[in-house]
Protein backbone atom coordinates (compact mmCIF):
# COMPACT_ATOMS: atom_id res chain seq x y z
CA UNK A 1 0.00 0.00 0.00
CA UNK A 2 1.45 3.27 -1.06
CA UNK A 3 0.13 5.61 1.75
CA UNK A 4 0.89 6.57 5.09
CA UNK A 5 -1.41 6.14 8.06
CA UNK A 6 -0.95 10.05 8.89
CA UNK A 7 -2.35 10.37 5.69
CA UNK A 8 -4.98 8.23 6.07
CA UNK A 9 -5.46 9.99 9.66
CA UNK A 10 -6.10 13.85 7.22
CA UNK A 11 -7.78 12.04 4.83
CA UNK A 12 -10.74 10.35 7.06
CA UNK A 13 -10.74 13.65 8.43
CA UNK A 14 -11.26 15.64 5.73
CA UNK A 15 -13.88 13.25 4.17
CA UNK A 16 -16.17 12.41 6.95
CA UNK A 17 -19.18 13.26 5.82
CA UNK A 18 -18.74 14.37 2.10
CA UNK A 19 -20.77 11.95 0.35
CA UNK A 20 -24.62 11.59 0.40
CA UNK A 21 -26.47 10.21 2.88
CA UNK A 22 -26.64 6.58 3.47
CA UNK A 23 -29.86 4.23 3.04
CA UNK A 24 -31.30 3.54 6.16
CA UNK A 25 -30.60 -0.46 6.06
CA UNK A 26 -28.76 -2.54 4.24
CA UNK A 27 -27.71 -6.37 4.09
CA UNK A 28 -23.94 -6.61 3.46
CA UNK A 29 -21.24 -9.34 4.55
CA UNK A 30 -18.73 -8.60 6.90
CA UNK A 31 -14.95 -9.68 6.94
CA UNK A 32 -12.52 -9.66 9.85
CA UNK A 33 -8.97 -10.12 9.18
CA UNK A 34 -6.89 -9.24 11.96
CA UNK A 35 -3.99 -10.61 13.24
CA UNK A 36 -5.55 -12.33 16.39
CA UNK A 37 -9.32 -11.81 15.61
CA UNK A 38 -10.49 -13.57 12.48
CA UNK A 39 -13.95 -14.20 11.41
CA UNK A 40 -15.13 -15.12 8.10
CA UNK A 41 -17.77 -13.35 5.78
CA UNK A 42 -20.93 -12.92 8.18
CA UNK A 43 -24.32 -11.48 6.38
CA UNK A 44 -25.76 -9.25 8.86
CA UNK A 45 -28.58 -6.04 8.56
CA UNK A 46 -27.00 -3.19 9.37
CA UNK A 47 -28.01 -1.49 12.43
CA UNK A 48 -30.20 1.48 12.71
CA UNK A 49 -27.38 3.89 14.68
CA UNK A 50 -23.65 3.08 16.09
CA UNK A 51 -22.57 5.23 19.37
CA UNK A 52 -19.30 4.19 20.92
CA UNK A 53 -17.24 5.49 23.91
CA UNK A 54 -14.53 6.13 21.86
CA UNK A 55 -16.79 8.51 19.77
CA UNK A 56 -18.28 7.12 17.18
CA UNK A 57 -21.71 7.91 16.46
CA UNK A 58 -23.15 7.58 13.30
CA UNK A 59 -26.45 6.38 11.18
CA UNK A 60 -27.74 4.49 8.30
CA UNK A 61 -25.84 1.82 6.40
CA UNK A 62 -22.38 2.07 6.49
CA UNK A 63 -19.38 0.01 7.40
CA UNK A 64 -19.48 0.86 11.16
CA UNK A 65 -23.25 -0.01 11.22
CA UNK A 66 -22.17 -3.45 9.36
CA UNK A 67 -19.62 -3.84 12.02
CA UNK A 68 -21.99 -3.82 14.89
CA UNK A 69 -24.07 -6.84 14.63
CA UNK A 70 -21.18 -8.62 13.09
CA UNK A 71 -19.45 -8.42 16.90
CA UNK A 72 -22.41 -7.98 18.71
CA UNK A 73 -21.08 -4.86 19.35
CA UNK A 74 -18.00 -5.91 20.67
CA UNK A 75 -15.69 -2.92 19.36
CA UNK A 76 -15.03 0.77 19.83
CA UNK A 77 -13.21 3.92 18.00
CA UNK A 78 -13.20 7.34 17.80
CA UNK A 79 -15.30 9.28 14.81
CA UNK A 80 -13.26 8.47 12.06
CA UNK A 81 -11.50 4.99 12.65
CA UNK A 82 -12.03 1.21 14.42
CA UNK A 83 -9.37 1.02 16.70
CA UNK A 84 -10.06 -2.44 18.70
CA UNK A 85 -12.37 -5.13 17.38
CA UNK A 86 -13.35 -7.41 20.40
CA UNK A 87 -9.80 -8.57 22.20
CA UNK A 88 -7.58 -6.87 19.29
CA UNK A 89 -6.88 -3.26 19.56
CA UNK A 90 -4.68 -0.91 17.58
CA UNK A 91 -4.71 2.72 18.65
CA UNK A 92 -4.58 4.87 15.56
CA UNK A 93 -1.33 6.97 15.07
CA UNK A 94 1.53 7.83 12.45
CA UNK A 95 3.58 4.99 11.72
CA UNK A 96 1.71 2.19 13.68
CA UNK A 97 -0.39 -0.82 12.99
CA UNK A 98 -4.25 0.02 12.39
CA UNK A 99 -7.29 -1.53 11.40
CA UNK A 100 -8.15 -0.34 7.92
CA UNK A 101 -11.30 -0.89 6.00
CA UNK A 102 -12.25 -1.87 2.02
CA UNK A 103 -15.54 -2.19 0.36
CA UNK A 104 -15.84 -4.63 -2.47
CA UNK A 105 -12.16 -4.65 -3.06
CA UNK A 106 -11.64 -1.34 -2.66
CA UNK A 107 -10.04 1.23 -0.22
CA UNK A 108 -12.88 2.95 1.80
CA UNK A 109 -12.01 6.75 1.04
CA UNK A 110 -14.98 8.28 2.33
CA UNK A 111 -15.03 6.71 6.71
CA UNK A 112 -17.03 4.17 8.36
CA UNK A 113 -19.68 6.35 9.42
CA UNK A 114 -20.10 8.10 5.63
CA UNK A 115 -19.77 5.32 2.87
CA UNK A 116 -23.19 4.13 1.73
CA UNK A 117 -23.37 0.26 1.59
CA UNK A 118 -26.45 -1.32 -0.35
CA UNK A 119 -27.34 -4.64 -0.23
CA UNK A 120 -24.96 -7.07 -1.13
CA UNK A 121 -21.82 -5.09 -0.50
CA UNK A 122 -18.17 -6.91 0.77
CA UNK A 123 -17.12 -4.57 4.10
CA UNK A 124 -13.87 -6.15 4.90
CA UNK A 125 -11.75 -4.83 8.51
CA UNK A 126 -8.41 -5.54 8.31
CA UNK A 127 -5.13 -5.33 10.56
CA UNK A 128 -2.62 -3.80 8.23
CA UNK A 129 1.16 -3.35 9.25
CA UNK A 130 2.21 -2.38 6.05
CA UNK A 131 5.47 -0.16 7.82
CA UNK A 132 7.27 -3.22 9.08
CA UNK A 133 9.56 -5.36 7.03
CA UNK A 134 7.21 -8.85 7.95
CA UNK A 135 4.09 -6.77 8.29
CA UNK A 136 0.99 -7.13 6.08
CA UNK A 137 0.73 -5.81 3.06
CA UNK A 138 -2.71 -5.19 1.50
CA UNK A 139 -5.23 -7.19 1.01
CA UNK A 140 -5.83 -11.17 -1.62
CA UNK A 141 -9.36 -11.10 -2.76
CA UNK A 142 -10.74 -14.16 -3.64
CA UNK A 143 -13.93 -14.69 -6.13
CA UNK A 144 -15.39 -18.12 -5.43
CA UNK A 145 -18.73 -19.24 -5.10
CA UNK A 146 -20.83 -19.97 -1.93
CA UNK A 147 -22.70 -23.16 -3.46
CA UNK A 148 -21.50 -26.31 -4.71
CA UNK A 149 -21.56 -29.51 -5.45
CA UNK A 150 -19.63 -31.91 -3.76
CA UNK A 151 -16.63 -33.60 -5.11
CA UNK A 152 -17.23 -31.33 -8.95
CA UNK A 153 -13.97 -29.17 -9.34
CA UNK A 154 -15.26 -25.31 -9.40
CA UNK A 155 -12.78 -22.18 -10.20
CA UNK A 156 -11.88 -19.64 -8.27
CA UNK A 157 -10.21 -16.57 -8.63
CA UNK A 158 -7.49 -14.42 -6.04
CA UNK A 159 -6.42 -10.96 -7.09
CA UNK A 160 -3.93 -8.99 -5.38
CA UNK A 161 -4.60 -5.47 -4.32
CA UNK A 162 -3.01 -2.05 -4.79
CA UNK A 163 -3.55 1.07 -3.25
CA UNK A 164 -2.34 4.13 -4.59
CA UNK A 165 -3.06 8.08 -3.06
CA UNK A 166 -2.85 11.42 -4.66
CA UNK A 167 -2.09 15.16 -3.44
CA UNK A 168 -5.44 15.10 -1.65
CA UNK A 169 -4.87 11.25 -0.09
CA UNK A 170 -7.69 9.96 -2.04
CA UNK A 171 -6.57 6.72 -2.34
CA UNK A 172 -7.72 4.29 -5.53
CA UNK A 173 -7.40 0.85 -5.72
CA UNK A 174 -6.53 -1.69 -8.72
CA UNK A 175 -5.89 -5.28 -8.65
CA UNK A 176 -3.89 -8.17 -10.34
CA UNK A 177 -3.91 -11.67 -10.47
CA UNK A 178 -2.84 -13.11 -7.37
CA UNK A 179 -0.36 -16.11 -9.10
CA UNK A 180 0.98 -18.99 -6.54
CA UNK A 181 -0.98 -17.82 -3.75
CA UNK A 182 -2.51 -20.46 -1.70
CA UNK A 183 -5.94 -21.95 -1.03
CA UNK A 184 -7.04 -23.91 1.41
CA UNK A 185 -10.76 -25.40 2.55
CA UNK A 186 -11.39 -27.90 -0.20
CA UNK A 187 -10.69 -31.29 -0.23
CA UNK A 188 -6.68 -30.50 -0.57
CA UNK A 189 -4.23 -27.41 -0.91
CA UNK A 190 -4.36 -25.64 -4.46
CA UNK A 191 -1.90 -22.79 -5.82
CA UNK A 192 -3.07 -20.35 -8.36
CA UNK A 193 -1.77 -20.18 -11.56
CA UNK A 194 -0.43 -17.26 -13.72
CA UNK A 195 -4.05 -15.98 -14.15
CA UNK A 196 -4.65 -16.24 -10.30
CA UNK A 197 -7.08 -18.67 -10.92
CA UNK A 198 -7.43 -22.78 -9.55
CA UNK A 199 -9.55 -25.59 -9.67
CA UNK A 200 -10.97 -26.34 -6.01
CA UNK A 201 -13.00 -29.59 -5.11
CA UNK A 202 -14.89 -29.42 -1.79
CA UNK A 203 -16.31 -32.32 0.35
CA UNK A 204 -20.64 -31.88 1.35
CA UNK A 205 -21.59 -29.89 3.91
CA UNK A 206 -20.17 -26.51 4.98
CA UNK A 207 -16.81 -24.81 3.64
CA UNK A 208 -15.12 -22.04 4.44
CA UNK A 209 -12.50 -21.56 1.29
CA UNK A 210 -8.87 -19.37 2.52
CA UNK A 211 -6.49 -17.53 0.32
CA UNK A 212 -2.93 -16.72 1.45
CA UNK A 213 -0.41 -14.58 -0.57
CA UNK A 214 2.58 -13.79 1.31
CA UNK A 215 2.28 -11.15 4.42
CA UNK A 216 -1.13 -9.91 2.47
CA UNK A 217 -4.35 -9.82 4.55
CA UNK A 218 -6.20 -13.44 3.71
CA UNK A 219 -9.67 -13.45 2.23
CA UNK A 220 -12.27 -15.78 2.85
CA UNK A 221 -15.48 -17.40 0.92
CA UNK A 222 -17.72 -19.13 3.09
CA UNK A 223 -20.44 -22.04 1.57
CA UNK A 224 -22.27 -25.08 1.33
CA UNK A 225 -22.24 -27.90 -0.82
CA UNK A 226 -25.05 -30.54 -0.89
CA UNK A 227 -25.98 -33.17 -3.73
CA UNK A 228 -29.58 -31.93 -2.96
CA UNK A 229 -30.53 -34.80 -1.00
CA UNK A 230 -27.74 -35.23 1.40
CA UNK A 231 -28.92 -33.74 4.55
CA UNK A 232 -26.24 -30.62 3.83
CA UNK A 233 -27.23 -27.08 3.29
CA UNK A 234 -30.88 -27.44 4.35
CA UNK A 235 -31.99 -30.62 2.24
CA UNK A 236 -33.66 -33.66 3.33
CA UNK A 237 -31.43 -36.64 3.16
CA UNK A 238 -32.70 -39.27 0.77
CA UNK A 239 -29.61 -41.37 0.61
CA UNK A 240 -27.73 -43.22 -2.18
CA UNK A 241 -24.97 -41.92 -4.19
CA UNK A 242 -21.08 -41.11 -3.99
CA UNK A 243 -19.70 -37.59 -3.86
CA UNK A 244 -16.92 -37.95 -6.55
CA UNK A 245 -16.30 -36.39 -9.56
CA UNK A 246 -18.97 -37.67 -12.39
CA UNK A 247 -17.49 -38.01 -15.62
CA UNK A 248 -18.45 -40.08 -18.80
CA UNK A 249 -15.44 -40.70 -20.61
CA UNK A 250 -15.77 -43.13 -22.76
CA UNK A 251 -13.90 -46.36 -22.04
CA UNK A 252 -14.07 -45.19 -18.30
CA UNK A 253 -16.57 -46.42 -15.43
CA UNK A 254 -19.08 -43.76 -14.90
CA UNK A 255 -19.09 -42.25 -11.60
CA UNK A 256 -21.72 -39.73 -9.99
CA UNK A 257 -22.79 -38.25 -6.88
CA UNK A 258 -26.02 -39.70 -6.90
CA UNK A 259 -28.65 -36.58 -7.56
CA UNK A 260 -26.15 -34.35 -10.47
CA UNK A 261 -28.01 -35.92 -13.48
CA UNK A 262 -24.93 -37.88 -14.64
CA UNK A 263 -25.11 -42.19 -15.56
CA UNK A 264 -28.80 -42.16 -15.51
CA UNK A 265 -29.16 -40.38 -12.00
CA UNK A 266 -32.25 -38.22 -11.29
CA UNK A 267 -30.80 -34.24 -11.59
CA UNK A 268 -31.79 -32.41 -8.54
CA UNK A 269 -29.29 -29.57 -7.84
CA UNK A 270 -29.46 -26.39 -9.80
CA UNK A 271 -26.40 -26.01 -12.52
CA UNK A 272 -23.88 -23.37 -11.86
CA UNK A 273 -23.51 -20.30 -13.99
CA UNK A 274 -21.18 -17.17 -14.36
CA UNK A 275 -20.64 -13.62 -15.66
CA UNK A 276 -17.38 -13.02 -17.52
CA UNK A 277 -18.00 -10.17 -19.60
CA UNK A 278 -18.49 -7.46 -16.85
CA UNK A 279 -15.86 -6.95 -14.08
CA UNK A 280 -17.15 -7.23 -10.34
CA UNK A 281 -16.45 -4.08 -8.86
CA UNK A 282 -14.97 -2.48 -11.76
CA UNK A 283 -15.90 1.06 -12.55
CA UNK A 284 -16.46 2.22 -16.22
CA UNK A 285 -15.51 5.53 -17.39
CA UNK A 286 -18.08 7.88 -18.75
CA UNK A 287 -19.07 6.95 -22.49
CA UNK A 288 -17.66 3.59 -21.39
CA UNK A 289 -20.45 1.44 -19.88
CA UNK A 290 -20.79 -2.46 -21.56
CA UNK A 291 -23.01 -3.03 -23.81
CA UNK A 292 -22.01 -6.91 -24.24
CA UNK A 293 -23.23 -9.43 -21.18
CA UNK A 294 -21.77 -12.46 -21.12
CA UNK A 295 -21.08 -15.89 -19.29
CA UNK A 296 -20.85 -19.54 -18.97
CA UNK A 297 -22.76 -22.35 -17.57
CA UNK A 298 -21.02 -25.31 -15.84
CA UNK A 299 -21.58 -29.19 -17.18
CA UNK A 300 -24.87 -30.05 -15.73
CA UNK A 301 -26.33 -33.46 -16.11
CA UNK A 302 -29.96 -33.08 -17.21
CA UNK A 303 -28.60 -30.07 -19.72
CA UNK A 304 -29.66 -26.08 -19.65
CA UNK A 305 -32.98 -25.26 -20.44
CA UNK A 306 -32.91 -21.32 -20.03
CA UNK A 307 -30.44 -18.78 -19.00
CA UNK A 308 -32.24 -15.68 -17.01
CA UNK A 309 -30.78 -12.23 -16.70
CA UNK A 310 -31.85 -9.54 -13.85
CA UNK A 311 -30.43 -6.10 -14.59
CA UNK A 312 -31.04 -3.53 -12.34
CA UNK A 313 -29.87 0.17 -12.18
CA UNK A 314 -29.40 2.59 -9.06
CA UNK A 315 -28.56 6.28 -10.21
CA UNK A 316 -28.40 8.49 -7.51
CA UNK A 317 -31.35 6.95 -5.81
CA UNK A 318 -33.69 6.35 -8.92
CA UNK A 319 -33.99 3.03 -9.79
CA UNK A 320 -34.63 1.15 -12.96
CA UNK A 321 -34.83 -2.10 -14.09
CA UNK A 322 -34.30 -3.29 -17.23
CA UNK A 323 -36.96 -5.13 -19.76
CA UNK A 324 -35.99 -7.02 -22.00
CA UNK A 325 -39.33 -7.33 -24.03
CA UNK A 326 -38.76 -3.78 -24.52
CA UNK A 327 -35.39 -3.24 -24.26
CA UNK A 328 -35.58 -0.54 -22.08
CA UNK A 329 -34.95 0.51 -18.29
CA UNK A 330 -38.25 1.08 -16.39
CA UNK A 331 -38.54 2.84 -12.82
CA UNK A 332 -39.11 0.88 -10.19
CA UNK A 333 -40.38 2.44 -6.76
CA UNK A 334 -38.11 0.86 -4.62
CA UNK A 335 -34.49 0.31 -5.00
CA UNK A 336 -32.76 -3.18 -4.56
CA UNK A 337 -32.00 -6.17 -7.43
CA UNK A 338 -34.82 -8.28 -5.84
CA UNK A 339 -37.43 -5.92 -6.88
CA UNK A 340 -35.84 -6.68 -10.86
CA UNK A 341 -37.52 -8.72 -13.55
CA UNK A 342 -35.72 -11.56 -15.17
CA UNK A 343 -35.13 -12.15 -18.88
CA UNK A 344 -34.59 -15.07 -20.90
CA UNK A 345 -31.39 -15.09 -23.07
CA UNK A 346 -31.66 -18.85 -24.32
CA UNK A 347 -30.28 -21.86 -23.23
CA UNK A 348 -27.05 -21.97 -24.76
CA UNK A 349 -23.93 -22.66 -22.03
CA UNK A 350 -21.88 -20.14 -23.19
CA UNK A 351 -24.65 -17.14 -23.07
CA UNK A 352 -24.18 -13.50 -24.01
CA UNK A 353 -26.71 -10.90 -24.33
CA UNK A 354 -26.16 -7.11 -26.50
CA UNK A 355 -27.64 -4.37 -24.79
CA UNK A 356 -29.03 -1.73 -27.62
CA UNK A 357 -26.94 0.73 -26.22
CA UNK A 358 -23.71 1.22 -23.68
CA UNK A 359 -25.19 1.50 -19.54
CA UNK A 360 -25.21 5.15 -18.91
CA UNK A 361 -24.39 6.76 -15.49
CA UNK A 362 -25.73 4.26 -12.20
CA UNK A 363 -24.77 1.59 -10.31
CA UNK A 364 -25.73 -1.91 -11.78
CA UNK A 365 -25.98 -5.34 -10.42
CA UNK A 366 -26.21 -8.07 -12.97
CA UNK A 367 -27.94 -11.78 -11.85
CA UNK A 368 -27.93 -14.66 -13.65
CA UNK A 369 -30.09 -17.72 -13.46
CA UNK A 370 -30.10 -21.12 -14.58
CA UNK A 371 -33.12 -23.27 -15.30
CA UNK A 372 -32.30 -26.72 -15.99
CA UNK A 373 -33.91 -29.32 -17.85
CA UNK A 374 -34.98 -31.33 -14.89
CA UNK A 375 -36.82 -28.15 -13.41
CA UNK A 376 -33.97 -26.74 -10.80
CA UNK A 377 -33.23 -23.61 -10.84
CA UNK A 378 -30.62 -21.00 -9.34
CA UNK A 379 -32.09 -20.24 -6.02
CA UNK A 380 -28.73 -18.80 -4.11
CA UNK A 381 -26.46 -15.91 -5.68
CA UNK A 382 -22.55 -15.56 -5.31
CA UNK A 383 -21.33 -12.24 -5.16
CA UNK A 384 -18.21 -12.10 -7.96
CA UNK A 385 -20.01 -15.47 -9.96
CA UNK A 386 -23.47 -14.99 -10.53
CA UNK A 387 -24.19 -11.57 -9.42
CA UNK A 388 -22.14 -8.70 -10.46
CA UNK A 389 -22.10 -5.16 -8.83
CA UNK A 390 -20.29 -1.96 -10.99
CA UNK A 391 -20.73 1.49 -11.45
CA UNK A 392 -20.54 3.45 -14.72
CA UNK A 393 -19.15 7.05 -14.00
Amino acid sequence: MKHSTLGLFVAGIALFGATAGPASAAKVSVEIEGQNVVQAPTVVDTAASVTKPGGVSCTGAVPFTALEPAVAGDWDGPSFAVTRIKSESWPFASGQPSWSVYVNGQFDNDGGCSHALSDGDKVLFWWSNAFASTGYDEPTLLDAPIAAKPGVAFTVTAKDTTTTFDSNFLGTTTTAPSAGATVTGGTAPVTTGADGTAQVTVAAGPYTLVVKQGNRAPARVAGCATTGGDGFCGTTKTGGGTTTTPTTTPGTPCVTNGHDGFCGTKDTVPAYAKVTAVGEGKKYAKGKGPRQLGGTVEADGSGVADVRLRLTRNDQGKCSTYDGKTEKFKTIKKCGAERGVWFSVGASADWSYLLPSKLARGRYVLDVMVVDKAGNRTTQLARGTSRVVFTVA
